[in-house]
């Protein structure tokens, strides 16, 4: 299996061409691309510069002295491989975002991955960069290799807080048990006739009607 050709759309799904036993099959993805598929596009951008001789190449003699904004400047977003053996190659397409806000197509000049006559200096990294994005569409075609899009999840409307309030605690009915000794010293008191001083003041023992009763009947 190969893939022939693999284009990145305007909404960062894919379609793509590859070719097996079967014939050609050309697959139109509904899902979003990963990001390791635009990173792995984005390696071609700097071979566009040099193929088209874009002002950003001038002077340059590596891939990767591009300006830091070069992806603010151009995109790649497809390329078409074609040809067999040394005729093998692969035509970049894209685009080049001007200063007018305008956008200028651009198509790369279709160069060779390993003929000795082609004159780009830079085959064999184009041609790496390529099986790197033949790669990234193979997962996505094949693999299911999709961007995850986390989604939002609904809130419950915001209520106003309500006021808690503790419940009314009775009071206790407490029965406090009495005591044998002292009820036994308050009935002694009770029936003597002996007056007790206290702090200066003299407190005479209580009658009980009963005893009164037994007095007067005396």
């Amino acid at each position: 299996m190969e893939i022939k050709k693999a284009k990145v759309t305007k909404d960062n799904t894919l379609v793509a061409t590859y070719s097996d036993e079967t014939g050609t099959v050309t697959v139109e993805g509904k899902n979003l691309v990963t990001n390791d598929l635009i990173n792995a596009f984005k390696e071609l951008i700097p071979h566009m510069a040099f193929l088209c001789e874009l002002k950003e190449a001038d002077g340059k003699l590596s891939l990767d002295e591009m300006p830091d904004n070069i992806e603010s400047i151009l995109e790649v977003s497809g390329y078409t491989v074609g040809g067999d053996g040394d005729s093998r190659g692969v035509t970049l397409t894209g685009k080049r975002f001007l200063k007018s806000n305008k956008v200028l197509n651009l198509n790369a000049p279709f160069t060779k991955f390993a003929d000795e006559n082609e004159d780009y200096q830079f085959q064999f990294e184009l041609e790496q960069a390529i099986e790197a994005c033949s790669y990234e569409v193979n997962e996505y075609i094949f693999n299911k290799k999709w961007k995850v899009v986390q989604q939002e999840l609904p809130f419950a409307e915001e209520q106003s807080p309500v006021e808690v309030q503790a419940d009314a605690i009775p009071e206790a009915d407490i029965t406090v048990p009495e005591n044998p000794d002292i009820a036994a010293f308050q009935k002694v008191m009770d029936e003597s006739k002996v007056t007790i001083e206290v702090n200066g003041k003299q407190i005479k023992p209580r009658r009980s009607h009963r005893s009164k009763t037994t007095q007067l009947a005396s």
